[in-house]
């Protein structure tokens, strides 16, 4: 459980900056809903990025190490061609993504029910919606995986993105009552 400091004075600065960042999430889940493919697209592109890099990172050092183990040759060819393959083929990317997120939204259930268990204010419930939105989307896209719907994809990110935006400015305002108090 997380314990209030008996300096208030930090509590001010972390809700300053939460509200940032939850506005910043705000905005950046109503873009994604509004342009949902731009979103699921940059959302591919930056994952199969992220999968080239992994690649050739654990490439190098299985290289530098004179490592000989071919299970570690073949995890890093195989993290490169998936990154091309991603954007390749939409219907690869938008699996591998697909998959990636709902397991992701799972994370985030968990997370933020963990969250809102040990909060001992009136955010908490906010944060145990978010964790119901990110659980309800998860079972969607586990179970109803949209092959060729990456914009729904999209507007999942969104979605989950506003919800924790908004847990996030709850908690912010409990924090700036519990400075001033």
């Amino acid at each position: 459980m997380w314990k209030i400091p008996e300096d208030k004075s930090r509590l001010g600065v972390y809700a300053k900056n939460a509200k940032k960042a939850a506005f910043f999430q705000i905005a950046i889940g109503i873009i994604a809903i509004v342009y949902p493919l731009l979103s699921g697209k940059l959302t591919l592109v930056f994952l199969s990025l992220l999968f080239l890099a992994s690649g050739f990172v654990l490439g190098y050092f299985t290289y530098i190490t004179q490592s000989k183990d071919t299970q570690v040759i073949r995890k890093s060819i195989l993290l490169v061609l998936l990154a091309f393959l991603m954007n390749m083929s939409t219907f690869i990317g938008v699996l591998s993504l697909g998959i990636l997120l709902g397991i992701y939204f799972f994370g985030d259930a968990i997370i933020n029910t963990q969250l809102s268990k040990h909060l001992k204010h009136d955010a908490a419930k906010y944060w145990l919606l978010a964790a119901i939105v990110a659980l309800i989307l998860g079972i969607f896209v586990l179970l109803y995986l949209p092959h060729s719907m990456i914009h729904l994809l999209g507007a999942f990110i969104g979605i989950t993105y506003l919800f924790n935006a908004l847990a996030l400015y709850k908690t912010s305002e409990v924090f700036k009552m519990e400075e001033k108090a």
